[in-house]
This record gives structure tokens, C-alpha cells and sequence, in this order.
């Protein structure tokens, strides 16, 4: 597994236990999203992650 890889995937595993399901969710439409330059998708993902941060 490239390092990269496994930083991302620690990354998304601590924001999972941090913020719950929500949070897998919104981290996994940020991340699919960006990768597939889908605009919408990247927004509604970064939304969702500002909510649980205020929150």
C-alpha cells in the first residue's frame, strides 16, 4: 500500500470515529468527488464536513 494511500486511509478512519457515520460519508464524497472533478459532489461532501466541525 502506497503511503499516501495509508495516510488517507488513517485519516478516514480517525474522522470516522471522531463523527461517526456522517462523517465516512461526507469524508468518502469529498474524497470520490475530487478525485472524479465532480464539482457538486466535492461541495455537498465539504458542507456536510463544515456542519460536523461546528457542531
Amino acid at each position: 500500500m502506497p503511503a499516501l494511500a495509508l495516510c488517507a486511509f488513517a485519516f478516514e478512519q480517525l474522522f470516522q470515529w471522531r463523527y461517526g457515520a456522517a462523517g465516512a460519508l461526507a469524508f468518502g464524497m469529498f474524497t470520490v468527488g475530487h478525485k472524479a472533478r465532480n464539482t457538486t459532489v466535492t461541495c455537498v461532501g465539504l458542507v456536510v464536513i463544515a456542519l460536523l466541525l461546528t457542531r
